[in-house]
Parts: C-alpha cells; structure tokens; sequence
C-alpha cells in the first residue's frame, strides 16, 4: 500500500501556483487550502483549481490541520516572513524565485533553515532538475571543456502587465527582470559551475514606465531591460543579457566556452563542440511535447505565461519531492537524495546578495564586491547599543 502524501498548503495566486497545484495533484499530494491576498482572490484561486478550504489570512493556512507542506509563490515581500513562520511551526516549505526583495528578506529565511535543518526548506528553482542542465555540468566536472573560460546568457521575452498596479510593476517590492528572471541564471550558473561571484557590474533599464491601465500618478520602476556581468572564483567572467522588450517567443540560451571545447543550452536542448570539430553534436534532445503538459492538467494561459523550460523544471523538481516523501513511511518524513540538485535558501541568501550588488553597481556604475553577511543590517544605526539592549521601546 502506497503512503499517504503530505497535506499541502499555497500562497499566492500568481501562474506558478496555478500551475504548481495541477502538478502536486498529478503526483499525488492532497492541497488543501489556498491563501490570496484577499479574499475574492483566494476564492478564485480556490474554484478555479478545486481547493476546499481558502482564505486571506496567513495563519488560517500555516495552522490547518492537515497542511504538511508549505508552498509560497507571492509578492516577494511578503514571502521570508511566511517561510521563516512555517518552518517555525514545523513545516516544510518550498518557496518560490526571487526569495524577497532584499537579501535581508533572504537571511531571515536562512537563519529559520538552520534553526529547523530536519524540515524541507527548499527554493522552486526548476532549471536545476532539467535533463540537459543536468548533463551538462556533468560534462563540465568530466572535463569536456577544459577551464571554464567564459559564460555568457541570453533571455529573450515579453514583459507583460496585469490591468493594476501590482508588485511585477514595482522594483522596491521585487519586480523587473532582474529579480525574476536574473535570479534564476544567477542561481543556474552556480549550479553548473560550481563557482560563485566575486565582483559583479550591472546596467538596469525601464523602458515601458506606463500602459494603458497603469498610468496617471503611478509608474512602472521594475526594470524590463537588464545587462550584468559576473566574476567567478577561479577567473571565469560571465556576461547575461535579459531583455524583456522583444514580442514573441520566450528564448532562452546559456553558453559555457572553455580551453577545450564549448557547451550550450538552447530551450531545453544540449548542444557540444570539441575544439578540433568544425561542427556542434546534438547531445541531448528535450522535445516539447504539449501532451505531456497537458497531462498534469495545467491551464491553457498558465502554459502560455511559464515559458516551457521552467515549466518542464517544475515538473521534475515535484515528481523529486513526491519521491523524496514517498520514501520514508512516516508522513512528514523525507529523505534529501531526491533532491540533492535542489536549491537551499543558503543558495537563495547567495543570489541574492549577488541581485542586491548588480542593483548598487546599476546606480554607481562601478563594479561592486560580493559579501554575504551572516547578520541582518541594523534597523536604525543611530540608536546605541546600550539603547538597543535596554527594555524600553521607542514610539
């Protein structure tokens, strides 16, 4: 007799939960209550993917009895405090890119992680579980191109805007392409090359400032054009360009160029060239097979927001944690093999840190080091120390 998946709660309304919540059923998770940021929202979400129990407010979800697991994909803002209170009340939680608007916002996620390190604290990050990444840093540990040299990105797409002002619109609270889609490449080239960023440099733009319902006194700050380069521990630099400008088809491709020889990602296909071969090998071929989509029973308009790769890396990372769970008898017991190519809010602190210098080397046109800091920056540097540790509050 098969175990009885955990019980899962969501946050959010945005198309990764519309299209997560289709995928945990198909792999046999029970979701049992939904949070929207108000009520007719939470409604919504609730009919519309078939969830019994819904709400707006945050502890109706955390404290249900039968919610195991916690999935937040919401206004960045809003997502360290929910994760930090989860995984204080003894739940496993997966938690959706970018982490929060600042690294602050990811540090306090960090500290609820190793203050709870049996619970599942993990970050949605889908690229990590896609065949053709997988092989290729396979390849790139093998040797195949030699040191790594150079890595250069390309994300192409179309920014697109709900009819009202929402966090997607704002830079403040974790919107633009840097921080939804540059934090997923910050976080795959770790990924691939085992390496981290020293010193990076970064140019922002915000071309589309209003539209034709987000005009008036509001503006558009999310920047919708980003170009940033990276500095690896061992010399490698690392150039990516995510344009948010161009109508069309989402495209996607990551380069790795080394001593040896050169490997690249396109969409979800793997291509390779040796030094001494005039032409690049197919070396793994990841069709698009809508049917394969459609089995999960993910909306037609969620598939037409989630560009296929992501989607795809969706599916495999929960079939990974329904595997992971699926392994130990007891129902909230897991096992980490599953999800060993998992991010870890460690990782999400990392980039981050990384997104958070990009934006000051933006605004100084200056190359600016990394640093992780282990301790949150002080709320008010003009109060003392002694201030701080005395019992009376400030009003």
């Amino acid at each position: 007799m098969r175990k009885m998946l955990p019980g899962v709660g969501v946050f959010g309304t945005t198309a990764a939960i519309r299209g997560l919540v289709p995928i945990l059923k198909t792999c046999g998770f029970n979701v049992v209550a939904a949070w929207g940021r108000t009520t007719e929202e939470a409604k919504q979400l609730a009919v519309d993917l078939d969830i019994d129990f819904h709400t707006d407010k945050i502890d109706e979800v955390l404290l249900h009895k039968d919610v195991d697991v916690v999935v937040i994909s919401c206004s960045p803002h809003l997502q360290a405090p929910i994760a930090a209170k989860a995984l204080g009340i003894g739940k496993h939680v997966l938690c959706g890119s970018p982490a929060g608007p600042r690294e602050r916002d990811a540090l306090r996620m960090v500290h609820a992680s190793r203050y709870y390190p049996r619970l599942m604290s993990l970050m949605c990050q889908g690229l990590r579980f896609l065949p053709a990444f997988n092989r290729m840093r396979t390849m790139i540990g093998d040797g195949f191109i030699g040191r790594i040299d150079v890595c250069e990105v390309k994300v192409h797409f179309g920014t697109t805007y709900s009819d009202r002002f929402d966090w997607v619109c704002d830079e403040m609270m974790g919107g633009g392409a840097l921080n939804i889609y540059g934090s997923n490449i910050i976080d795959l080239i770790t990924f691939l090359t085992r390496q981290r960023a020293t010193k990076v440099h970064g140019m922002l733009k915000t071309y589309t400032k209003q539209t034709g319902s987000i005009k008036g006194i509001r503006e558009i700050t999310s920047d919708d054009f980003c170009s940033f380069q990276l500095e690896l521990e061992k010399g490698a630099c690392v150039t990516v360009t995510l344009n948010g400008l161009l109508p069309g088809q989402f495209t996607q491709e990551i380069i790795l160029v080394g001593d040896k020889g050169r490997l690249s990602v396109r969409g979800s296909d793997l291509y390779g060239q040796k030094r001494d071969r005039v032409k690049e090998d197919l070396l793994h071929f990841d069709p698009v097979n809508y049917k394969d989509v459609e089995s999960f029973g993910i909306a037609d308009t969620v598939r037409r927001e989630i560009p296929t790769p992501y989607m795809k890396g969706m599916i495999r990372m929960m079939e990974c944690v329904r595997d992971a769970f699926d392994r130990v008898e007891e129902r909230q017991g897991w096992v980490g093999e599953p999800l060993a190519n998992a991010a870890t809010f460690e990782d999400s602190f990392y980039v981050q840190t990384v997104v958070d210098a990009i934006r000051l080397s933006s605004k100084s046109k200056e190359w600016v080091s990394v640093l992780l800091k282990d301790k949150e920056p002080e709320p008010n540097p003009f109060l003392s120390a002694a201030m701080r540790r005395s019992t009376f509050s400030l009003h």
